[in-house]
């Protein structure tokens, strides 16, 4: 009888509400578990991680690098200004996130390809985050202040040149090969060319040799790039932008890149 009734307190030793509580302990480890692996998990998101420089996020797939190269050896006119600035518009809201813009331009003062006057990549801008594994107004803000700003500024700089001696359209071309601009880690990489066209510089000046000045420029390796060109007229080079010359250089960029159009822009 003493042994039935030892081994009764030992089955009813927790109460139903020491059992309640058990649970309750139970289901709330369980729930701060859960919290912390998902506070892992945010703080490890691909989208977390980017260069402070750049932007550029290495662990997110980059679909394609628009590389634009401004000729500012002359003013752009209003109309011009406008369509640039449209089309980089176009590009921008087209683009993915982590699609790199590289812009550049050129004058006789780097006889050449200048350092790019931005360099980023597209991060995400708020729209297309949830605001559980993000901060949205961070998000916001990174894209707006470190993107957007920076490439308007650019832009604005870009166009802002002024009539110059030189026009080194070949060598700046030549740079963005030889200075390994491409993006590696881009699926597809964009050159776009806004420019008169007019070359001149040591390699060859249309001044001199018209279009045959673009037939005897040397070949360089821009088979990466997929290329567009916006010619800009000029009206006071009016005799100079000739039909022959848009063939000449019609033939050497597409023998050098993917030309895919050269489209004349009026003044």
């Amino acid at each position: 009888m003493a042994v039935g009734r030892r081994r009764g307190q030992r089955r009813g030793r927790y109460s139903w509400e020491d059992k309640k509580g058990m649970a309750i302990i139970g289901v709330s480890l369980a729930i701060i578990a859960l919290l912390a692996l998902f506070t892992l998990k945010v703080a490890r998101a691909p989208e977390r991680n980017y260069d402070p420089v750049t932007l550029c996020n290495p662990s997110l797939p980059r679909a394609a690098q628009h590389i634009v190269v401004i000729d500012a050896s002359d003013t752009l006119s209003a109309h011009q200004t406008h369509f640039l600035k449209t089309h980089l518009a176009g590009l921008l809201g087209s683009a993915a996130v982590n699609d790199r813009f590289s812009i550049f331009v050129l004058d006789d003062h780097y006889n050449g390809l200048s350092e790019p006057v931005v360099d980023l990549c597209k991060p995400s801008s708020g729209k297309d985050v949830s605001t559980l594994t993000a901060n949205r107004q961070f998000v916001e803000a990174l894209y707006q202040q470190r993107f957007e700003q920076p490439l308007d500024l650019a832009i604005a700089r870009a166009v802002g040149g002024s009539e110059q001696p030189v026009s080194p359209i070949f060598e700046a071309l030549s740079d963005v090969a030889a200075l390994n601009h491409f993006d590696p880690a881009a699926e597809n990489v964009h050159l776009t060319i806004v420019s008169d066209m007019i070359q001149n510089s040591r390699a060859g000046s249309v001044f001199k040799l018209g279009s045959a000045a673009i037939d005897q420029l040397p070949p360089i390796d821009l088979r990466r790039a997929r290329t567009r060109v916006y010619w800009l007229d000029r009206e006071k080079y009016q005799r100079y932008q000739t039909s022959e010359l848009q063939a000449s250089w019609q033939d050497y960029l597409g023998s050098v890149s993917r030309l895919e159009t050269i489209q004349r822009v009026r003044n």
